[in-house]
């Protein structure tokens, strides 16, 4: 073979192998571009979902708290005129999610949600006929009085659910707090798999710790917002 025969040789496969790397790195970019896109929706899930929970979070307390009143105003005869609110439940976020134990879990807490929702409807509206009946003369006291006591025992299972679903909320909220420390989406780090999981990140002492400092940080909530309803009630003269 001649010089020029073995020029053109090399000129033909150098333009070939450039060809193909060029392709080559073209699709690993786009792949690589795919996972970092789903890092960042799977994170972006889980800030959401914190979001979520702690306006969960906040309603549950806000039925706890009104709670016994709400018995303790039926049973003894009178019309309460407050509401129990019943618990958003949002599962949009779950396609974006990549960790199958939190999508379980997730299930099964929106399960309960379901159910706590649909014991509060019941009891709504069943108070929301009593208290119309009373108003509009189709009941005696004595019957308004009997039909409240009977609401005021179903009112205490929903408490007690819904003091078990604040726990929930809680340690699942801690859970989220810990995978989003954790969890930094593709860009500053090289992974060793592509899709990252908590597979060995996340354990329970991380989560027991964050648990105790939710815990505390809802606590603190809880007695300044107290404080805070005191203090207007003492400036207003209302006992």
């Amino acid at each position: 073979m001649d010089t020029t025969s073995q020029q053109l040789l090399i000129q033909g496969f150098s333009a070939f192998a450039g060809a193909f790397f060029a392709f080559l790195f073209l699709r690993l970019s786009e792949f690589l571009t795919k996972i970092y896109q789903r890092e960042v929706k799977h994170y972006n899930s889980l800030v959401i979902l914190e979001t979520q929970l702690n306006e969960i979070g906040g309603i549950i307390h806000d039925n706890i708290y009104i709670l016994p009143n709400f018995r303790r105003v039926i049973t003894s005869g009178n019309i309460y005129f407050n509401n129990l609110h019943t618990l958003p439940i949002d599962k949009s976020h779950y396609e974006n999610l990549h960790d199958l134990d939190l999508i379980n879990d997730l299930f099964s807490y929106f399960y309960q949600l379901r159910k706590i929702n649909d014991d509060i409807e019941t009891s709504t509206s069943g108070y929301i006929d009593i208290k119309n009946a009373l108003i509009q003369k189709n009941i005696t006291p004595q019957d308004y009085k009997v039909n409240s006591n009977l609401l005021a025992q179903n009112l205490v299972y929903i408490e007690v659910f819904l003091k078990d679903l604040e726990e929930r909320t809680i340690k699942l909220m801690a859970r989220i707090r810990v995978q989003i420390k954790k969890e930094i989406p593709l860009g500053t780090r090289i992974q060793q798999f592509f899709i990252r999981t908590t597979e060995g990140k996340l354990n329970s002492g991380d989560i027991k710790k964050e648990t105790e400092k939710l815990r505390k940080e809802i606590e603190a909530t809880k007695a300044q917002s107290q404080k805070e309803i005191e203090a207007a009630l003492k400036k207003h003269k209302i006992q």
